[in-house]
């Protein structure tokens, strides 16, 4: 978020209140916010000295011969699933495919509308059910019915050589990650399998560099929840509210923090208040390291930036002007600085369109140059410097809510833990892209990256996952592509059509029984003439 922002709305677009670890905002929303003490905890801190002169950073040189991927997180290859599969492994996949098909047990629905007779799922078919979600989010279509439409002006035929709709509607239905038999308490129970185990792995993949930000994500939702966040500023405005760390380099999200209201799970640090604990907590694996943190004024704080500074780690951000512990000062002509400091810690206001109050432990308080020009005078544009720097490294987090935007695979639905699954799994295929990048030179744009995610995931898994009862299908997405064998159908002397026999547009059709087929397709063909041309002929 940049500093153009934060002059159109003074209290960023951060903006909510604490009244006991609850969160929602209110209409007054910008003049009750986190000076509110931790319940009989906050404890005051001792008066500051600060003076005009005598800034003195400390000198916290930070080293990058280690920044990158960790030599013991496994990755299988250098393909885009290879990074994908680092996040969604096996075991993560079993456990989901576990509890769908648990669950589909507990709540068996007969005769629902739009949904087929359920037979168990398998590792393989989630995998396919996770590439076709990729694809709806890089083909938006306003109805979910749409991409089986046979309408010549919309069909997509993909989505039906992978799943007919109605088995993945079941699938969807059914999509569970938590078992209900548990006693476990709390709101995210019904993902915190998901949130845990993603978690975790965020932090072993990535060493980070030295620029972090914290910000907010907010997902979005209008249906009912208690823990459901109204902030005007943003786009959704309403919706599940997320803090979330990132790298500004790479914009790989290194850890995350759902919003549940009074049970959001952070470590207590009275002295800094909730915002400061929210930095302390996401920052608990990076500090002692020499980063540098940029954050908003909604988390801003002289004792946040000064504890920070003990576990060394620099800090950067806007401010309040009302923040406890903020020096004051008098008024400024446009273009004008002035500041204060206590030795370790940089106090700045600076006079643009607005006034614009910096806290900072790195930077001196000198003007740069932006590289722009005045429109009216034709003269150098000039910032301090803090600014500058807290513009080019405070946009991660945003970067990746916009990116994930453009082909998110978020839809609606009834219950909103599958939607933050979704959008987990939006973040997971970011940070599998990030980490392609570290590994490559830059040769997919996001988009692309998840068109080849999906093309792969397909390619692997299309021949594996299970078949439904009845006529096969006319075609199958991988018969052209995949590597097929030859065999005998199993049982003493059974036959079958052969498909090619029967299918043909080449020549006239006849029935021909066979005692051959291909495995994989689960198709009889006679050998070797149709076998061959099912599998080399698009049209036979």
């Amino acid at each position: 978020m940049e500093i153009d922002e934060i002059l159109s709305d003074s209290e960023s677009e951060l903006e909510t209140e604490f009244d006991d670890l609850d969160l929602s905002s209110t209409d007054d929303e910008e003049d009750e916010e986190s000076d509110i003490p931790a319940p009989n905890t906050r404890k005051r801190h001792a008066p500051r000295k600060w003076r005009l002169s005598g800034f003195d950073p400390k000198d916290l040189v930070f080293s990058d011969r280690m920044s990158g991927l960790r030599k013991e997180f496994e990755i299988g290859g250098n393909k885009p699933s290879d990074y994908f599969r680092a996040f969604f492994d096996n075991e993560l996949m079993q456990k989901i495919v576990e509890e769908t098909n648990n669950y589909q047990q507990q709540n068996v629905a007969p005769n629902v509308e739009k949904t087929a007779a359920w037979y168990h799922t398998n590792v393989e078919e989630l995998y396919i059910f996770f590439a076709t979600t990729i694809l709806m989010g890089l083909n938006q279509k306003n109805y979910i019915k749409d991409y089986w439409s046979t309408d010549k002006l919309i069909t997509t035929p993909i989505f039906g050589e992978l799943f007919t709709r109605n088995r993945y509607l079941s699938i969807m239905r059914y999509l569970h990650f938590a078992d209900n038999n548990t006693e476990e308490e709390g709101k995210l129970r019904k993902i915190q399998p998901i949130i845990e185990n993603l978690r975790k792995k965020f932090e072993k993949a990535v060493i980070p560099w030295e620029n972090l930000c914290v910000d907010e994500s907010l997902m979005l939702w209008k249906g009912r929840l208690s823990f459901k966040q109204y902030i005007p500023s943003k786009r959704h405005r309403f919706g599940v509210k997320l803090f979330m760390l990132c790298d500004c380099d790479t914009k790989f999200v290194l850890n995350f923090i759902v919003y549940t209201g009074a049970e959001t799970e952070l470590d207590n640090h009275p002295e800094v208040g909730i915002p400061g604990s929210v930095v302390l907590t996401l920052m608990k694996n990076y500090l002692k390291k020499n980063h540098t943190l940029f954050i908003d004024n909604w988390f801003s704080s002289p004792t946040l930036f000064e504890r920070l500074l003990e576990e060394r780690t620099k800090a950067c951000g806007t401010v309040r002007e009302n923040r406890n512990g903020m020096p004051s000062f008098g008024k400024l002509a446009k273009g004008q600085q002035a500041y204060q400091t206590t030795g370790e810690l940089l106090a700045l206001k600076w006079m643009d369109k607005r006034e614009v109050h910096m806290l900072t432990t790195l930077h001196e308080p000198i003007m740069v140059e932006t590289g722009k020009n005045d429109r009216e005078t034709g003269q150098k544009i000039k910032k301090p410097l803090c600014i500058t720097q807290y513009n080019k490294n405070m946009r991660a987090v945003d970067q990746v809510d916009m990116q994930n935007s453009f082909s998110e695979c978020l839809r609606k639905t009834l219950k909103w833990y599958k939607k933050l699954f979704f959008h987990l799994f939006d973040i997971t295929v970011q940070n599998s892209y990030a980490m392609f990048n570290m590994k490559n030179e830059k040769i997919f744009q996001l988009s692309q990256f998840r068109l080849q995610l999906a093309r792969e995931l397909i390619e692997e898994y299309g021949s594996k996952r299970p078949h439904m009862r009845g006529r096969p299908s006319t075609d199958s997405p991988l018969r052209l592509t995949a590597r097929h064998f030859i065999a005998f159908i199993p049982g003493d002397n059974v036959q079958r059509r052969c498909f090619v026999c029967s299918h043909t547009v080449k020549r006239e059709k006849k029935r021909s029984d066979t005692r051959f087929y291909c495995p994989d397709c689960d198709v009889p063909l006679c050998n070797p003439t149709c076998f061959k041309e099912y599998h080399t002929l698009s049209a036979f």
